[in-house]
């Protein structure tokens, strides 16, 4: 686990005493929330703000009635394991309750309440600078939006200053905490949008392994690669098309990922100078280690519990909780005493970010994309006529969970992932709302206006956004797609992933709520808030053109992450490593036995053994050269080192390695003779 980044506050501090008396200088003046407020919620749309209100208040009622989360919980939502952001969250509770309208509440004492929460979050970001604390935000701006409606109309200027105050803080410990992490974790589900993110991001001067739409700023040491088609049913489609190609790539359900860690990605990403990566697969797996240490290193954050008390306490919940609540409490027995899940966030670790689509529109977008895939892989076959008048049946057999709630299965880990069909629970669901409030950028495909706002505020970029021609669809099918015949069935069995795609919109709506308040402030201080400063930028001013604020941390922030992740062991180059091999392997073979000695200690150097570059933990000296825009020099694309082609003329295949060289041939070495 990571210790807190001592230069966090130092950032914090020096942007808080430049910009702050300037922003009291023109909250005073002119309060903005207001302003914020008609911008978010707009007439057209009145029922928006019941929509957001009514997830809101359902949110609440379970913080209520769950006054400690257990471990799975937690997995899910670190952020709630700190007795600090708990106490935060109580008290937007508190302020959040409705009030008779005859009963008002004291304006001085609605003040001092925005303040103490102001107060508490300053102590709390002081010893865990990393933390944005994005789903205790949410709240607040949840609270704050239900004593706007309480009071009627606008805040009376006091009031509005203050909330202006408390909002001004929320963007300030995003923004620092975007800085100590230094670098964003992209959750991109397939066929929600992701490949126009990752080109945004080498717009903006994100360092990742690539951009291109085959690499899709997945890194292929870490193996996060969507599953999609399972091998079975490929092989009786491929029996139906009457096709004896080989196996195309996306028949990977149930392919092997590497364990890595958040920490030991982390690492990765830090040796390699990169900023920017996704992760297209499911949450990193959970570390058992970490369990049994998370109470020596995090005792005075963390509320931890025994299982018999966590399994009592979610038992008392799940029969107090209404049977509407937005994260139901019906938690099961096994759910709740689970000791260790099958993945985790990367709260302390990255910037995390999160793009949904209705998941309708996405189940027939990935339904139309595995029809091209196997389209363009069977050119000789017509392949139309494999998935002409089949039932959902069919397809959950074919993508077991890309057809059956992607995203809540995606979210959870690959225990969950791989659940057999219909049995996604009240209790999945749940968990997946709390892995979605943790994330601190949510975008959602259909609101283009929200997601320009939240990347270009929300993480600082300001060359580039989402673009209308870089989505790929499956629409150059040429054929229309097929559907099931009972594609409505179908649709019936995502009504969990629509549930929550519903909550996760209405997060982003409060999200929206912040970064109109900021938008409004930065114009009056002409791009201070958001923009690079003296105090933002350092050395040399551009920041702003580096990935947003993930490149504003300081010297002493990144030196201070390679002391801390100095025993982490780091996931070997498994592409170099590869090539070096098939390097080895080509080259004329060594006579004696010296000779094939030195021939092995080479090679095993070249697997990452003894290497700077692939050592077994992080080591400062292993960082690569960078180009000007931090880019890794002599990074590949592709999503592996080896490939297998078919000679279509006589069946053969071939198998070719990619080598620091490019691409060739492998072939066997000669076996030497053994002497008689």
């Amino acid at each position: 686990m990571f210790r807190d980044l001592p230069s966090g506050r130092k950032t914090r501090t020096s942007l808080t005493e430049v910009v702050s008396p300037r922003i009291d200088n023109v909250l005073s003046a002119s309060p903005l929330f207001e302003q914020a407020f008609t911008s978010t919620f707009d007439s057209k749309d009145p029922e928006q703000l019941s929509r957001t209100l009514s997830q809101y208040v359902r949110l609440m009622s379970w913080v209520e009635q769950t006054p400690q989360l257990n471990d799975t919980q937690l997995a899910f939502l670190p952020e709630f394991g700190s007795s600090a952001a708990l106490e935060i969250v109580h008290a937007a509770a508190k302020l959040s309750r409705g009030n008779d309208n005859s009963n008002k509440p004291d304006l001085d004492d609605l003040v001092g309440e925005l303040k103490d929460i102001g107060s508490k979050l300053l102590a709390a970001s002081a010893t865990s600078p990393w933390r944005g604390f994005p789903a205790t935000r949410r709240i607040l701006l949840g609270a704050i939006l239900q004593k706007r409606l309480d009071f009627g109309g606008r805040f009376p200027p006091d009031v509005e200053a203050a909330v202006d105050a408390l909002l001004v803080q929320l963007f300030q410990l995003h923004k620092a905490s975007a800085a100590a992490r230094g670098a964003v974790q992209f959750f991109h589900i397939s066929k929600s949008g992701g490949t126009n993110l990752c080109q945004a991001a080498g717009a903006n001067g994100c360092a990742s392994q690539g951009f291109d739409t085959r690499t899709n700023c997945l890194i292929r040491d870490f193996a996060d690669q969507p599953r999609w088609v399972s091998y079975n049913a490929h092989k009786f489609l491929q029996y139906r098309m009457s096709s004896r190609q080989g196996l195309p790539w996306f028949v990977n359900f149930h392919s092997f990922r590497p364990p890595y860690t958040c920490e030991q990605r982390r690492a990765y990403l830090l040796r390699d100078g990169l900023t920017f990566y996704a992760n297209e697969y499911t949450n990193p797996p959970f570390a058992a280690v970490e369990t049994t240490t998370a109470a020596t290193t995090t005792t005075s954050e963390t509320a931890t519990s025994s299982n018999t008390s966590t399994a009592t306490a979610t038992t008392a919940a799940a029969t107090t909780a209404p049977s509407g609540s937005v994260i139901a409490t019906a938690a099961s027995a096994v759910m709740a005493s689970a000791a260790v899940p099958s993945s985790r966030m990367c709260e302390k670790e990255f910037v995390n970010l999160l793009m949904m689509r209705h998941p309708h529109d996405r189940l027939r977008s990935q339904i139309g994309w595995v029809q091209k895939l196997y389209k363009e892989y069977y050119l000789d076959v017509d392949t139309q006529p494999a998935f002409l008048n089949r039932t959902c049946g069919f397809w959950e057999r074919l993508m077991p969970a890309a057809v059956n709630n992607y995203y809540i299965r995606s979210l959870l880990g690959s225990r969950f992932f791989e659940f057999p069909v219909l049995e996604i629970m009240p209790q999945h669901v749940a968990l997946a709302k709390l892995a979605v409030l943790q994330h601190d950028i949510l975008l959602v495909l259909e609101d283009k206006a929200r997601n320009e706002m939240a990347l270009r505020l929300g993480l600082g970029w300001a060359t580039a956004g989402l673009r209308d021609d870089a989505v790929r669809s499956s629409s150059e099918l040429g054929d229309e797609v097929a559907l099931p015949l009972d594609y409505s069935a179908l649709q019936a069995r995502n009504m969990p992933d629509v549930e929550l795609y519903g909550f996760a919109r209405e997060m982003q709506a409060l999200d929206a709520l912040l970064w109109n308040f900021v938008a409004a402030a930065d114009a009056r201080l002409d791009d201070m808030l958001v923009g690079s400063n003296g105090s933002d930028a350092g050395e040399g001013g551009e920041a702003a053109v580096r990935c947003g604020y993930v490149s504003m941390g300081s010297t002493e922030a990144v030196a201070a992450l390679q002391d801390q992740l100095s025993g982490v062991e780091v996931p070997p180059k498994m592409t170099m490593a590869a090539g070096a091999a098939a390097a080895a392997a080509l080259a004329a073979p060594p006579t004696g036995s010296a000779a094939t000695d030195a021939a092995a200690s080479s090679t095993a150097s070249s697997l990452g053994r003894n290497s700077g570059v692939s050592s077994a933990h992080f080591n400062s000296s292993a960082l690569l050269p960078l180009g000007p825009e931090r880019r890794m020099r002599g990074g590949a694309g592709g999503r592996g080192p080896s490939v297998v082609s078919i000679n279509r003329r006589n069946g053969r295949r071939l198998l070719r390695l990619k080598t620091l060289q490019g691409w060739v041939r492998h072939r066997k070495q000669e076996r030497q003779p053994t002497s008689q």
